[in-house]
């Protein structure tokens, strides 16, 4: 093997061919590894010393090779290679619907205060009554709070509650606590027509928030007809109830005024809400992606 320790600085070391190479490499791997197999892989020399480091053990046979199997780790499941077409796992519009309500328990809870008022106004007279409806609502709102429900429909209820109330204190009469869900009705009624007529018609924007609805609907003849429809449907309800309240209202019949209220309550707004959902997507499905593929 050639001594360059000597060589002067910047002097260029002297080209030598293969075979010189190739001893010195030689020469190279056994003043490391000492006298094993010149011949092996250097990968198995070095696999066989960190074994003996790592298992301190002594080393067997220096013949024998030993090697430490190393293990790559195991390859990730293949994930699922998100090509953008998800399914969309779309919750139904009644669902929807009914968790905007509160479900079941917020009906119940929501037509509770009345029913507490019609009973309390019967059994004793109008203030008793104004002071456990809004007790009730209160009620109803602490107990949702301290269970850490939602208290967002409790709140909405008793703030409704509590203005009903103070009308009817104002005015002294007991059929004025109802004259905030008259003009609720009345409202309704005005906005579905008034909606139909300016070709806007409002459940089709309202099915928007809730679920998927084809895009230029509104210049979809089909469409716009069914949710029209749709429309004056709702329209009608709400016409009704404002038309038997404002009877009653006008009759001074503050009960059975109570008793109407709840029952064309939730019922008549399941029946127009089961009509929608069946009505909108036939409606939709009976057109299919025509209107999105138009504009």
């Amino acid at each position: 093997m050639t001594d360059h320790r000597a060589r002067p600085p910047g002097e260029q070391r002297p080209y030598f061919d293969a075979d010189e190479r190739k001893v010195e490499d030689e020469q190279l791997t056994e003043a490391i590894f000492g006298d094993k197999d010149p011949n092996g892989r250097v990968a198995d020399i070095i696999a066989d010393e960190a074994a003996q480091l790592v298992a301190d053990v002594p080393p067997g046979d220096p013949g024998a090779r030993r090697r430490v199997v190393i293990t790559p780790p195991e390859a990730p499941a293949d994930e699922a290679v998100d090509d953008g077409e998800k399914d969309d796992e779309q919750i139904s519009i009644a669902d929807q619907v009914r968790e905007q309500l509160g479900g079941i328990r917020g009906l119940v809870e929501s037509s509770l205060p009345v029913l507490v008022f019609i009973l309390a106004n019967m059994a004793t007279s109008l203030k008793p009554a104004l002071w456990a409806a809004v007790g009730s609502a209160a009620l109803i709102a602490a107990y949702r709070l301290i269970r850490k429900d939602s208290v967002r429909h409790a709140l909405n209820g008793l703030f409704a509650v509590g203005i009903a109330a103070f009308i009817a204190a104002r005015t002294g009469q007991a059929e004025d606590f109802y004259l905030l869900n008259i003009a609720r009705n009345s409202g309704g009624a005005l906005v579905c027509a008034g909606s139909v007529l300016f070709r806007r018609p409002v459940i089709g924007y309202a099915w928007r928030f809730i679920s998927q609805i084809p895009p230029g609907w509104r210049e979809s003849k089909p469409l716009l007809r069914a949710f029209s429809l749709i429309s004056l449907v709702w329209a009608l309800m709400f016409a009704i109830r404002a038309a038997v309240q404002i009877y009653l209202w006008s009759q001074h019949n503050a009960d059975a005024l109570g008793w109407a209220s709840l029952a064309m309550g939730w019922p008549m707004f399941g029946a127009c809400l089961l009509f929608t959902v069946w009505y909108g997507r036939k409606a939709i499905a009976s057109v299919g992606g025509t209107v999105a593929a138009d504009h």
